[in-house]
């Protein structure tokens, strides 16, 4: 079972959903999150921060480290990239807002499943394709990994 929760950033103009897989980390492993407006002014930490297309999660890492043996690795092993890239703590999708933005980009597509099924998972397929290599454009670091 998996459990997301919604954060909002230290400036309150952004939110993410972040996921948390198995459940193995609690929600308050998320120190802070900072949105492109306000991760301008926060001194970026390697030891506790993981930076993503200008957003920054900020982790409690020391705290991460008590469930090492959860995730199966040793507690060294854990840094903010092994927890955001293994979706211990990452992103519900590509990017914060993947949830809704995707969903959206959807709409038209999901019509045809009434209609045409066989070019509604052409369509979707495409969809998904090209939505990938467009969020790895962008710089996603999810949707970069996924097409490296």
């Amino acid at each position: 079972m998996c459990q997301a929760s919604t954060k909002i950033c230290e400036c309150g103009q952004g939110e993410a959903s972040i996921h948390f897989i198995n459940n193995v980390l609690p929600e308050n492993v998320v120190r802070a999150l900072h949105c492109p407006s306000c991760s301008k002014k926060v001194e970026f930490d390697k030891e506790t921060m993981i930076e993503d297309n200008g957003w920054v999660i900020e982790f409690e890492i020391e705290g991460a480290r008590l469930f090492a043996k959860d995730m199966g690795v040793d507690e060294k092993e854990v840094t903010p990239e092994f927890v955001f890239d293994s979706g211990y703590c990452t992103w519900v999708g590509y990017t914060p807002s993947d949830r809704t933005d995707s969903f959206e980009e959807k709409k038209a597509i999901i019509d045809l499943a009434k209609t045409d099924r066989k070019r509604y998972f052409e369509e979707l397929k495409n969809w998904s394709i090209s939505r990938v290599n467009r969020l790895s454009d962008e710089g996603w670091r999810k949707a970069i990994k996924e097409t490296a």
